[in-house]
């Protein structure tokens, strides 16, 4: 167990207005040093121990706390995003329990070739009263401001982070795993997601073909603002209703991939990745090229191709993660974030807009890819049987290589044989 020097928590246009340090506790074996603290359940170091790099984005500059009030978060307080791996349990935007100390068990194998660290917290009536605030509304009541939450309505879930370091691994296993304790299905979100460091130079890789971006139609929130925003006028676009994907039992209204009271198909708009642009002078696998000054919101449809979900550091360095190869039984799903283009980003001009969620953009930047195995997207919710539903995954650092010159084929090939031994462990 070592001490963290936690990140100053600030308010934008102010100095830093708080430190903290908190207690981590850190697994390491030949290759990789991890470290994870209670809030959140939270990792927040990732080290490659032969080159003492850390591989995480983490929010050193001060965590800015932004969206208090706008229901655009769980918490009425809003959000304070200090980067890091973990699970984001029971709702969409950052789940339930974002900020909340979760519990901790600490298991090493009979074998003594392995250890983890294991995250866990329970969604119930007394959980929810102890984070002392307002739940929110909006997409999380369907608008409905006499009842907070009413799209979420408690679990009385185990939420379960596992994270293991194994003899010989220079990789990362996680586990994710929602246990259903009742004897009947329960509505909610299980998502991991992730804060990696990027540059202007830096690439998303994946053997991807199409992405989305969600409709209204099976899901309590719209993103039709990512359209407006940065498809519109850029890239051309097609309605999901003219592909046969849509046939799929994730977006049918088949159980279990349907949301209580927005039963029936979904719909949104799909575009093939990197979708050509208009003007030529767009390439979307750039995360800052995003022609947007508020950020995007793109997922894989109809679900996750290949083995992985990487990205590039702009210095050689990447991460992978990497998880089974989806089936229509058994998927993947990646939600995508970035802030977009820098060019197109004015501080002063997001803080006039109500809310002013773009505000909150922090000084380094950073992309956050989020997967799930049970979600589509954020607000199409899972029905969870009883009983425990999972899947594992793998975060692979890659030391060099992807080189910022090369093309999207050869930073590919990079990442095929870098994730080899993890998606055999799989």
């Amino acid at each position: 167990m070592k001490n963290l020097s936690f990140q100053d928590l600030g308010i934008m246009g102010f100095a830093s207005c708080a430190t903290e340090t908190v207690k981590a506790w850190v697994l390491e074996n030949e290759f990789i040093s991890v470290k994870g603290v209670l809030l959140g359940g939270n990792l927040m170091g990732f080290v490659d121990k032969e080159t003492k790099e850390e591989y995480l984005w983490l929010n050193k500059e001060g965590a800015v706390g932004y969206g208090a009030g706008s229901n655009a978060f769980p918490l009425a307080r809003g959000l304070f995003l200090h980067g890091g791996i973990r699970m984001a349990a029971v709702t969409a935007e950052h789940g339930l329990y974002y900020d909340t100390e979760w519990d901790l068990d600490l298991e090493t194998s009979a074998s003594g070739d392995s250890a983890s660290l294991i995250f866990s917290i329970k969604d119930t009536d007394k959980a929810r009263e102890d984070l002392n605030d307002t739940l929110s509304t909006g997409g999380f009541s369907s608008w409905d401001d006499t009842e907070p939450m009413k799209n979420y309505p408690v679990t009385n879930a185990n939420f379960i982070f596992k994270v293991t370091l194994k003899k010989g691994e220079k990789f990362v296993r996680t586990e994710c795993i929602v246990d259903n304790t009742t004897t009947e299905p329960i509505q909610a979100e299980a998502w991991m997601p992730q804060t990696w460091p990027i540059t202007e130079d830096s690439q998303i890789i994946s053997h991807q073909k199409k992405r989305r971006i969600k409709g209204q139609s099976g899901a309590y929130v719209t993103d039709s603002w990512v359209m407006t925003e940065m498809i519109n006028d850029k890239f051309v676009t097609s309605d999901m209703k003219l592909g046969t994907d849509q046939n799929l039992p994730q977006y049918d209204g088949s159980e279990p991939y349907f949301t209580n009271g927005k039963e029936g198909p979904k719909n949104g708009w799909e575009i093939a990745f990197p979708p050509t642009p208009l003007d030529g002078q767009c390439d979307m696998n750039y995360p800052l090229q995003w022609p947007s000054a508020a950020g995007g919101i793109l997922y894989d449809y109809p679900y996750m191709d290949g083995n992985y979900h990487a990205v590039s550091f702009g210095d050689g360095r990447g991460v992978a993660y990497v998880s089974n190869e989806s089936t229509p039984k058994s998927p993947r799903f990646t939600k995508m974030w970035s802030w977009g283009a820098l060019s197109l980003f004015d501080r002063d001009k997001a803080a006039m807009k109500d809310p002013p969620l773009a505000a909150g953009r922090p000084k380094t930047e950073y992309y956050e890819p989020w997967a799930s195995a049970f979600n589509s997207a954020f607000f199409e919710l899972y029905q969870f049987p009883p009983g425990k539903s999972s899947w594992e995954a793998r975060f692979v650092p890659i030391a060099k290589g992807l080189n910022k010159d090369m093309k999207q084929h050869e930073l590919r090939t990079v990442v095929d044989d870098a994730v080899k031994d993890a998606v055999e462990s799989l």
